[in-house]
Order: structure tokens, then sequence, then C-alpha cells
């Protein structure tokens, strides 16, 4: 008689999510990836807030976000190294120090009546490079802990702790700023940062590659670039995130000002239209996490690029608080497919000796990211906030179907004739 389990028996829901949590400390990652992303996307809304009341414009809103995201173009490829050459659960406990560092100084000088433009810029480029340091070693450490088989699971349940931090920062920040102010709040996100080190203290070490640290910094960052130009899956990925980041993503830096000048709302249904996202993306990645065996796939991720343009399109023509919801709940949805495929395409493409250093190259691909906030902040006060959220989105959509018919692979990817095209790049190079 055949043996194992029958496949006709249905599994509990839930059941895999469970096994993924208590996987080797893994329920302590997800947590601290929440509260990290929570921080994240609070701070984020309340400075963003704060500066358009200050300045009621929309390109010193976009600033905030450029500040915040400038430094994963300048040292993605960087710290993607640094995943790969030193102990990565150090490293993300080094993020959580300098980020909570960073908090407290925004909260003493805004308690101090002290905070100014010039001040908010040096410290927001603070943060920025913590996350850019961050993310890279931690995305690697959970592969580390999973392994492949189990990667996809993990990374969607990342992805989930990180869309419900993006759905309860901006919530709290619209309840709590009109209360303690941009002071009260920044030093809660100082004390977040301080539990996130208490949870990453007791997980086991993620000691480097041997081989790794033998060569130069510069041979190192050469040798990834290398790499990631030979492998298509990879290479495609990180084209697609270019164009997402750059003539995408930079509508969610305007949502405050469209809720504000275009819809009519106040702070607390503000916070609660950037929460919508959040709340839509952390549907899709718990039905993604509730899978057994799900495998990063091109298809799927896309599909999900291709949605999230069309569905932010659609945003810059509503006037009517309703749809505008609904459509950023749709679009957080695909939010959390595309990050979830994009992560686990390049860690399940690239080799043992590459993983960091291909992480460092999605970081220096989302880094273009601050570009596209300066163009859309631009494009807004010329024009206004919907018409710059319609032409940047709608000139994506055509960079993207040029990026699918040059990197035909990509779509491939997941498929049968996926495998065979990451191992002739993962092959070692002469």
């Amino acid at each position: 008689m055949p043996s194992g389990r029958d496949p006709r028996v249905r599994r509990p829901w839930g059941a895999q999510i469970l096994r993924t949590l208590g996987t080797r400390g893994f329920g302590r990652v997800w947590t601290g990836s929440m509260l990290w992303y929570a921080a994240r996307w609070m701070e984020l809304f309340v400075l963003q807030w704060q500066v358009l009341v200050m300045t009621d414009s929309p390109f010193q809103v976009s600033l905030i976000g450029f500040y915040r995201m400038l430094p994963l173009f300048l040292f993605g490829a960087v710290t993607g190294l640094i995943a790969d050459r030193f102990d990565r659960r150090r490293v993300v406990l080094f993020a959580q120090a300098w980020n909570g560092t960073a908090a407290a100084a925004i909260a003493g000088l805004a308690l101090a009546d002290l905070l100014d433009m010039r001040y908010l810029a040096v410290l927001v480029l603070a943060l920025g490079f913590g996350w850019a340091l961050d993310l890279p070693s931690r995305r690697a450490f959970i592969y580390d802990m999973m392994g492949p088989r189990k990667v996809v699971n993990a990374l969607a349940l990342d992805q989930m702790g990180g869309d419900g931090g993006k759905m309860l920062g901006p919530l709290l920040g619209g309840v709590l700023w009109p209360v303690v102010g941009l002071g009260g709040c920044f030093l809660i996100l100082a004390a977040g940062y301080g539990v996130n080190l208490l949870l990453y203290w007791g997980l086991p070490t993620a000691e480097p590659k041997a081989a790794v640290s033998t060569l130069s910094v510069r041979r190192n960052l050469v040798e990834g670039l290398e790499y990631v130009v030979r492998n298509p899956v990879i290479l495609g990925v990180l084209a697609v995130t270019v164009v997402l980041n750059f003539l995408g993503f930079p509508y969610q830096n305007l949502v405050p000002v469209v809720a504000k000048d275009v819809l009519g709302l106040g702070p607390r249904l503000t916070g609660l239209l950037v929460a919508t996202e959040g709340f839509g993306a952390v549907c899709v990645a718990l039905f993604i996490a509730s899978r057994r065996g799900v495998r990063p796939k091109g298809r799927a991720f896309v599909l999900s690029s291709v949605l999230i343009l069309g569905t932010v399109l659609l945003f810059s023509f509503s006037r009517w608080a309703w749809l505008s919801f609904l459509l950023l709940f749709i679009s957080g949805g695909c939010i959390s497919g595309f990050a979830t495929m994009q992560s686990g395409l390049i860690l399940v493409s690239a080799s043992d000796l590459m993983r960091g250093r291909a992480m460092g190259t999605l970081i220096l691909a989302i880094g273009f990211g601050p570009l596209g906030a300066l163009l859309i902040g631009a494009l807004a006060s010329i024009v206004g906030a919907p018409i710059a959220i319609m032409a940047t989105v709608g000139a994506g959509l055509l960079f993207l179907a040029g990026i699918l018919w040059w990197v035909s692979a990509l779509w491939r990817s997941g498929t049968e004739a996926g495998p065979a095209a990451t191992a002739a790049a993962n092959a070692p190079a002469a």
C-alpha cells in the first residue's frame, strides 16, 4: 500500500501558518517585523501630516518620502554585501538601535520646539539608512531559518506583519498626533524600537559564508552585480521593481494630500484611508501564508504589478471617499502579492553565496523610489495631486509592458521553464 498522508484529507485552516510561526523562533521575527513596519508607517504618516499642516505644500510632503527612501538607492548594494559578510542577526539588532536613537532625537527636538526642515531632513535620512540596513539582512536571515521549501510561507507571513504594521501605523498616527503631537508620537516610536531590540536579542546567530569575506569590498560588489545580470529572473524582478518604485508607489506620498484637498478628510479619516491599503495587503498575505507548498511564480508577480498600477490609476480619478477606500484596499492586496513574490523569486533564484548581495540589488532597485517622490511632488505642485498620480502610473504601465517583452523568462519562472533558467544562472562564473 502507498505510504504518506492522504492528499484528500483537509488540514484545519491556519495549520500551515502555525507550523511556520513555530519554526526556529520565526514567531519572534514575525512580531519584530510587524513592530518595525508599524513604526515605519506611523513615523512616515505623522511626519507627512505635520509638514502638510506646516507648509501646505505637496512638494514638501513628497520630500519626506524622498529623504526616507534615498538611503536605499545610495547604500542598497553595500547593505546587501553587509548581509553576506556579517552575522545577520547582529546587523538587524544594530538597525533597531540606530532607528531608536534617530526617533528619540526627533522627539527631543520636537518637544523642545527646535525642529525645522533641515534637522528633519538629516534625521529622516538616518531612519531610511536603518531600513536599508535591515531589509536584506532580515530577509536573508528568514531564508536561513526556513530553507527553500518554507521560505514563501515565511515571506508571506513577514509581509503580513509588515502590512499589518502599514495598517496599524497610520491609524495610530492619526489618533495620537492630535493628542500628543509629533514629539509624543516619536517617543512612542523610540520605545517600540527598544522592544524590537529585545525580541531579536535571543535569536540564533547567522554567521556569513567563509568564502565571501576573502574578497575585497569592491570585488564583492562587482561580483554581485555581474551575477544579477546573468540571472534573467532576478534581472526581470529588479527591472519591474524599478518601474513600480519610480512611477507607481510614489503616489503613497500624495495620499494625505488627496485626502485633505480632494476628499475633504481630517487626520483620523486620512489615517484610516492610508491604513485601508494595509488591510487589503493583510488579507492577501494571510491567504498566501495559509497555503501549503506555495512557490514563487513570475506570473503572480507580473499580474500583481499590473493590477497595482491599474487600481492607482483609477484612484487618481476618484472624487468619492468610499471609492477611494475600495481602490486602495484592492491596491494593498496586490502590493502584498507583489512583495511576497518579489523577495521569494530572488531568494530562491540566488545561490547561497550571493543571496545577500542579490537582496542588496533589490534594495538598490527599491531606492529609485525617492527619485519618483521628487518627480510626483514636483508635478503635483504644478498640476495637482490627482493629475500627477495619473501621469506617473500611466507611464509606469507603458514601461512595464516593455520590460515584460524584454525579459520573457520572468513570466515563465516558477513553471517548468523557470527552474532550468535559474539553474543556468546559478552556475559558477568562469
